[in-house]
């Protein structure tokens, strides 16, 4: 199994009357099969095993950095349903499942998709956090304060942004 890192960890359980944890993992390996990133959920779920979740929801990733999950989305609840979490006994864990919520394309087809550079990575988080907050601020504008701080033309910077954006939807 490759290597992966839990980075997140959120108790997800207010007011929905349930021990909820969502966990993001890491996984720098590509290409990978959906056999090897389920087998990764599995083992995120044998880690938490015993500690009172009523349901976890996995996201495995490639980059920590990405702002959706560029490999797959699993709950681990009663029946495979996050919102069946409730009707689950967080002791024994009788009747779970892993359901794949969400497997991405690459995982079937790794050639169809291009891996971005480390540069992509460190343009598309600087554009995500002078975005996020800001609905009113020129996304023009914001890739050309990033071409200029970095050196290269605002049309190179557009294509490094959107090049994590099309590898995390592949």
């Amino acid at each position: 199994m490759p290597a992966y890192e839990i980075f997140e960890r959120r108790d997800v359980s207010a007011g929905s009357g349930a021990r909820r944890l969502a966990l993001r993992a890491e996984l720098r390996t590509f290409p990978v099969s959906e056999q090897q990133v389920t087998a990764v959920a599995s083992q995120v779920v044998e880690r938490h095993r015993g500690q009172g979740w009523q349901a976890l929801w996995i996201v495995v990733t490639y980059d920590r950095r990405e702002v959706l999950p560029s490999y797959a989305v699993f709950e681990w609840a009663p029946g495979g349903r996050w919102s069946e979490a409730a009707t689950g006994d967080a002791a024994t864990w009788r009747g779970y499942q892993l359901n794949a919520a969400t497997l991405r394309e690459k995982l079937a087809q790794p050639n169809k998709c291009r891996l971005p550079t480390e540069q992509a990575y460190v343009l598309n988080a600087e554009f995500n956090q002078a975005t996020e907050d800001n609905v009113e601020v020129s996304e023009e504008a914001v890739l050309s304060e990033i071409a200029k701080r970095h050196k290269i033309s605002t049309a190179r910077a557009e294509e490094l942004v959107v090049a994590v954006e099309d590898w995390t939807m592949c």
